[in-house]
């Protein structure tokens, strides 16, 4: 079973059969989420991320099946299941699957992100694995402050897998210089993500040097606006 608990290697994953399992209480280890999960479909790996200071688990993790079908049978089996109270939240790992799109959407619907105004404040996220989408970059990115555009995730426009990169967008520098100095080289499914102000998009000036957010101009503009408010 020890083989089990592990984080396959891309080339041997089947994101297809791939099952996001969230809002894990802390006394959930492998060995429970696995009883649990086994008596409903087989495993072919479970893996719960860990946390690179504490050594604990993050909350969340992923369970790859036999097979699609079985990825889907769990799906709709354990909707609603808690464990020590909590709610587990399962979802298809693969974007392209039936009800995995429209995770951008939701967001806005939900009032994950707000009205503010846009700044400028814009990182960009690299090296992500392949298996982060736009909800597991909310869940972990929220917490530092409030974002005013859904999370976006690159994808190839005819596969629709991660391209391993993204960008965030904060309502202030404050938060985005929070972000940059505590999760720049963090581990996030042990991969070790990089985050630097996003280039500014300015096709007019496309033969130029390009310039990043977060500059002197933007963060004088942001704060008329936010003393204006």
């Amino acid at each position: 079973m020890a083989s089990v608990f592990r984080k396959p290697a891309d080339a041997d994953r089947n994101v297809k059969a791939t099952l996001y399992v969230g809002n894990l209480d802390p006394q959930v280890n492998e060995a429970l989420l696995y009883e649990l999960l086994i008596q409903f479909a087989p495993i072919r790996s479970l893996n719960l991320p860990k946390d690179r200071v504490s050594g604990t688990h993050q909350g969340y993790g992923f369970v790859e099946f036999r097979g699609i079908e079985d990825a889907n049978y769990v799906l709709e089996i354990l909707r609603g299941v808690r464990l020590y109270g909590k709610s587990l939240k399962l979802r298809r790992a693969d974007p392209n699957s039936r009800g995995a799109a429209g995770t951008t959407s939701n967001f806005a619907n939900n009032n994950s992100v707000t009205n503010a105004v846009d700044v400028g404040a814009k990182l960009f996220v690299g090296n992500l694995d392949p298996l982060i989408d736009e909800q597991y970059l909310h869940e972990t990115f929220s917490k530092f402050g409030t974002m005013v555009r859904p999370p976006v995730v690159i994808r190839d426009s005819e596969t629709g897998e991660s391209k391993r990169h993204g960008f965030l967008t904060f309502g202030d520098f404050q938060t985005t210089d929070s972000v940059i100095e505590k999760m720049n080289g963090a581990v996030l499914m042990n991969a070790s993500i990089s985050i630097d102000y996003a280039f500014k998009e300015d096709p007019a000036n496309s033969n130029q040097k390009r310039i990043r957010h977060g500059d002197k101009v933007e963060r004088m503009l942001a704060a008329n606006v936010s003393s204006a408010n």
